[in-house]
């Protein structure tokens, strides 16, 4: 008669294990669940919200309303309130009008420091292929190219780099010819200086360029600029007539310029005259007299017509 005793003893004890162990399976999912919907708000929480530009009309209690304009209009303030995009009105007294002036200052402040911020951004890009020690600012925020070369400064602050010609001599076969038939040595002879090619590869859209030379050595260089004349499918830019005493006379049409030095090693040229449509050439002297090699270029002024 014990047994059936002992056995409900037994079921009832099992019955409680299982309700323990359902009631842990179920509570501890629930309970991660509220866990993870506690850290939802904070995780949002930490994103910014971005507040709308204005100016601040400063309160005498310490408060203020974004404005995006305001007026005063007698003993009233009228403004267009940004937060409620409508135009309200407020007593001109309930405004603390140092406070809302000193304000507006360092807005202005802050946003003059933006925008050298952005531009020194923005200079700093364009700039940043350029050594340091070689750099010239020529205008601003334009820099000369540090490479060795001539460049010219076109309309719209572009920097242009001169690209050289081979000119020509050529001597006159007419004079030549007679000095050998007639056997007499002392016939003045003739000789001329030539490019090839009616027009320069080189276009300038001013009347006023500017010249700089960056030479290879430490030399400084001897330039002329001489307008050349268009013969026969050639630039003419030099007509020398040689003496029968052997010296030589130039004709040719000299373009005064100005030659300064706005750093070492870098020669700047400028024009005393405005420049015509034409073509024209920089040539360099030495000690035996005109360089062969030329700097050419044209000049092609805006709404004039070349051939």
């Amino acid at each position: 008669m014990k047994f059936p005793a002992q056995n409900a003893i037994l079921l009832v004890a099992q019955l409680a294990m299982l309700a323990g162990l359902s009631s842990a399976l179920i509570t501890t999912p629930l309970s991660a669940q509220r866990d993870n919907d506690s850290k939802t708000p904070t995780a949002v929480a930490q994103i910014p919200a971005s507040l709308p530009k204005g100016k601040k009309l400063i309160l005498t209690d310490g408060t203020f309303q974004l404005a995006r304009e305001y007026t005063v209009e007698g003993d009233r303030v009228r403004y267009w309130s940004v937060e409620r995009s409508q135009w309200e009105e407020i007593p001109t007294g309930l405004v603390d009008w140092d406070a809302t002036h000193k304000a507006e200052a360092e807005q202005v402040s802050l946003d003059s420091e933006l925008k050298a911020k952005i531009r020194a951004s923005e200079l700093a890009q364009h700039t940043k292929d350029i050594d340091v020690d070689r750099s010239l600012e020529i205008k601003p925020g334009l820099f000369l190219p540090d490479a060795v070369g001539f460049y010219a400064l076109d309309r719209n602050k572009l920097v242009r780099e001169m690209k050289q010609s081979e000119a020509v001599v050529k001597s006159s076969t007419g004079r030549e010819v007679e000095r050998i038939i007639s056997g007499v040595s002392l016939i003045p002879g003739k000789k001329t200086m030539e490019i090839p090619g009616e027009r320069a590869a080189i276009r300038l859209a001013t009347a006023e360029p500017e010249f700089f030379m960056r030479p290879a050595d430490s030399r400084e260089p001897r330039f002329r600029l001489l307008r050349a004349q268009i013969k026969g499918g050639h630039r003419l830019i030099d007509s020398i007539s040689i003496r029968v005493t052997g010296e030589e006379k130039h004709n040719a049409t000299d373009i005064e310029i100005q030659t300064w030095t706005p750093a070492t090693g870098v020669f700047r040229y400028t024009v005393d005259q405005r420049l015509e449509p034409g073509e024209y050439a920089f040539v360099e002297m030495t000690d035996e007299g005109i360089n062969g090699y030329v700097w050419d270029f044209g000049i092609d002024l805006p709404g004039t017509k070349t051939k």
